[in-house]
């Protein structure tokens, strides 16, 4: 059916795009949904759009915009390209070409993007009626006009059985499953109580896995746990991110006093436990952002801060938290000097921090963190350093420094190799390429044949150290496969000492790697077998 309707040409078109939109962990479980079989009623609609039903957690729609992936929908919560979209895709890849292929090449490194959806929280608030939902209904004496009070007052309640079921099965799942079977007290509410109703049955949920955690602190699940707080911290600044914050303000002002209260009791918590600082921070920077509030906070946290009887440990509480206020009243400096301070903070607590600056534009803002981040960024794990840098080029972009992206990239090693390189390559700086290669070990098997001979064309001598250090490796290895693929490589350098006409130079070397492995009795028989003169 596929076959017919499109081309093999569209297939590689739309594959392309998704090299770029999509970001590498998404491609994977979407090829692994598409492997699994859960992908049907896949038709072509209106020439454009590709649609699915992809079995999840639930069946999801999917619709991939064949023309501009970018303005593909799914029915989850996810809010970019999400893995149903991506499943969708290999549906219709496996039509014309080798869905594994294309999986392979996904994994390899690839220049980061900038676009717009960057900066969107990855998970999207859905207001969805009872009947459309497939998580079980919840009895709650709940209606739209009960107090946040009452609300808390029913998810204890509601979970008073909830770590003994955490600890009886598999606790993440248990602790989700409380916090979606919740949500559909609020389903049939006004959206902007529904919200409200989720912000709390989120914040109540983190609170419960802090106490989970702090309680059963060896769980096998504690691993799983960590992946369970960031969904929530996600959902959070989800629904945050989508609400509308100046009618909550307005129209809900009982409940949001009620949220700024049990906000500022979030910092009883320990410090050990970064997920109720990031939950806090985000309520203070999204919605509770009042200047009297702020005034209000800021000098309770002085106090404990200056307070001689507070302990070490609360004082560096208080200046954590503290350091946000600063960067609210863009005091950025006073801010990141107290943050830095603190070795345990990588760059995940920075990051909602940088893409704000980029939502509303700030690029030199954002600028100025990544010039103070810089060790951070460059230490990152992959997702979150594909991330900054692509915001960071557009950043630069937009303040006239594009040309310098380049060069500056190298302040970002070792997370920017790739890029680096590429630019290096590409600005035909070969011994400058080569010195990186050497910096970074990379064998010579994950070195581009292609770039390897347009060098050995241009400047061959440049390949000397990168080759002879190859052949060093090969030998180390000490078996008889290893010194037959140090003979070949041998002969491929001699023809470019030759060409360079430094025979003599070759000659020495020859002698003097036969003289330090004299002992190998194999590699000599190789070395004869090759036809070195000894």
């Amino acid at each position: 059916m596929l076959q017919r309707e499109l081309t093999r040409e569209q297939a590689i078109q739309v594959g392309e795009q998704i090299l770029i939109a999509v970001e590498g962990h998404i491609i994977e479980r979407g090829y692994t949904y598409f492997s699994d079989g859960v992908v049907f009623n896949t038709r072509v609609e209106q020439g454009q759009y590709l649609t699915s039903d992809v079995q999840g957690s639930e069946v999801y729609h999917a619709r991939l915009d064949m023309e501009t992936v970018q303005n593909s929908t799914c029915t989850c919560p996810y809010s970019r390209i999400c893995k149903h979209i991506a499943a969708t895709f290999f549906q219709m890849y496996s039509v014309f070409e080798n869905p594994r292929t294309f999986l392979t090449r996904s994994q390899q490194p690839r220049r980061a993007t900038f676009s717009p959806h960057l900066l969107i929280p990855a998970y999207k608030y859905s207001h969805t009626a009872p009947a459309q939902q497939d998580t079980a209904s919840v009895s709650s004496p709940l209606t739209a006009n009960s107090s946040v009070k009452d609300w808390w007052a029913f998810f204890e309640s509601w979970t008073r059985n909830l770590f003994a079921a955490m600890e009886s099965y598999r606790a993440s799942s248990e602790l989700l499953s409380s916090y979606q079977n919740v949500l559909s007290v609020a389903a049939s509410w006004p959206k902007d109580r529904a919200q409200l109703f989720v912000i709390h049955a989120n914040l109540f949920h983190l609170m419960k896995l802090t106490q989970y955690v702090k309680t059963y602190r060896q769980s096998y699940w504690f691993l799983d746990l960590v992946q369970t707080a960031e969904r929530l911290l996600d959902q959070l600044e989800g629904t945050l991110y989508f609400a509308d914050i100046p009618a909550l303000l307005t129209h809900h002002q009982d409940a949001i006093v009620d949220t700024l209260q049990l906000t500022k009791q979030l910092k009883e918590n320990e410090a050990t436990s970064l997920y109720w600082i990031f939950a806090y921070q985000m309520l203070w920077w999204m919605l509770l952002k009042k200047p009297e509030w702020m005034q209000e906070e800021i000098h309770v946290l002085d106090q404990l801060i200056n307070n001689e009887d507070s302990s070490a440990a609360e004082k560096e509480k208080g200046l954590l938290l503290r350091a946000h206020f600063h960067v609210m009243e863009k005091e950025d400096e006073a801010a990141l000097q107290i943050w830095k301070r603190m070795s345990r903070l990588n760059l995940s607590f920075y990051l909602s921090y940088m893409k704000s600056f980029a939502r509303n534009g700030e690029w030199q803002r954002f600028l100025d963190w990544t010039a103070s981040l810089t060790s951070l960024i460059g230490q990152a794990e992959t997702q979150q350093y594909r991330l900054v840098i692509a915001i960071w080029q557009e950043a630069m972009q937009q303040v006239g420094r594009s040309a310098e992206c380049g060069s500056k990239l190298k302040q970002f090693l070792p997370s920017s190799y790739h890029e680096y390189a590429a630019y290096l390559y590409e600005e035909r700086q070969f011994q400058q390429w080569i010195d990186l290669q050497m910096s970074f070990q990379v064998p010579m098997a994950d070195i581009s044949v292609v770039q390897v001979k347009e060098i050995e064309e241009a400047e061959p001598t440049l390949l000397f150290p990168f080759y002879l250090r190859e052949v060093n490796r090969l030998i180390a290895e000490r078996n008889r496969t290893a010194y037959k693929e140090a003979i070949k490589l041998m002969k491929k350098v001699r023809t470019i000492y030759n060409r360079a006409n430094q025979d003599a130079r070759w000659e020495r070397y020859v002698e003097q790697l036969s003289a330090k492995h004299n002992r190998l009795r194999a590699f000599q028989e190789e070395l004869r077998r090759g036809n070195f003169n000894l």
